[in-house]
């Protein structure tokens, strides 16, 4: 079984930065396609250029689980829900949520943090509060792979970020859930990085732009977590203590 894990595609009718964001869609199509994934994992910021006759044109290849990040058409996510499962099953994650499938126990924090909880552009936003109210939900539940958008205060990986209220709450959001796997994007600062913090949860930065073009791979038959650049291989992460990847 195999899960493909993107963030920050950045989907929008312009040309940004000499990056052509528009072309964004077309290629994640692409990719689905090639690999297959029964499953696509979604850490936030799909893009304003998102609408829902594209989004089932995917929806009919893969199944679809997101969080929200700070680049959002909300109400074309909040419409959506998956047509390749049983059951009722909206692509939108739940704070707090736990979601089984293939033996993996996945859960998500929506959204990014400001001080005072507001709405920009129609994205909520949370308060460290909220946020790690969340966090504590998710106490103690198992979990394998943790989804954020808000990246937590590492800075052996990102030197230039601040020592703030946003980054040290979701830093004590995944110490509080002591997940697996922790996987966000947000920093447009490369393809990926990789860590591993001090109670064994490993992190990966992935990032799926226009200008990137990475996402990972997660196969559930050999424990690896690769990492790929279009259609190329970059590089093969094993984790041996995370067995949960070797179950079917």
């Amino acid at each position: 079984m195999k899960k493909m894990i993107i963030s920050d595609l950045h989907y929008e009718k312009r040309i940004f930065r000499g990056v052509d964001e528009s072309r964004a869609w077309e290629w994640l199509l692409g990719l689905v396609d090639y690999h297959k994934p029964d499953l696509l994992l979604s850490c936030g910021d799909w893009g304003a250029a998102i609408n829902v006759n594209e989004f089932y044109e995917l929806l009919k290849k893969v199944t679809v689980l997101t969080i929200y990040g700070n680049h959002e058409n909300m109400e074309v996510l909040a419409k959506l829900y998956n047509v390749r499962t049983s059951k009722y099953l909206p692509i939108l994650m739940e704070d707090g949520k736990v979601y089984e499938i293939s033996n993996l126990r996945i859960a998500g924090i929506n959204g990014i943090i400001a001080k005072k909880r507001k709405t920009k552009k129609g994205v909520p936003r949370k308060t460290p509060e909220e946020f790690l109210k969340v966090a504590e939900k998710l106490k103690g539940k198992d979990i394998d792979i943790l989804l954020l958008h808000e990246t937590p205060f590492i800075p052996e990986l990102f030197p230039f970020m601040a020592k703030d209220f946003r980054s040290l709450s979701a830093l004590e959001a995944i110490k509080i859930i002591k997940p697996r796997l922790v996987i966000n994007g947000h920093m447009h600062s490369g393809c990926y990085k990789t860590y591993t913090f001090p109670w064994g949860t490993k992190y990966i930065y992935i990032s799926s732009d226009q200008k990137e073009r990475c996402y990972l791979l997660l196969n559930t038959k050999n424990s690896k977590i690769e990492v790929w650049r279009d259609l190329k291989l970059v590089d093969s992460i094993v984790f041996p203590d995370f067995v949960v990847l070797s179950l079917c």
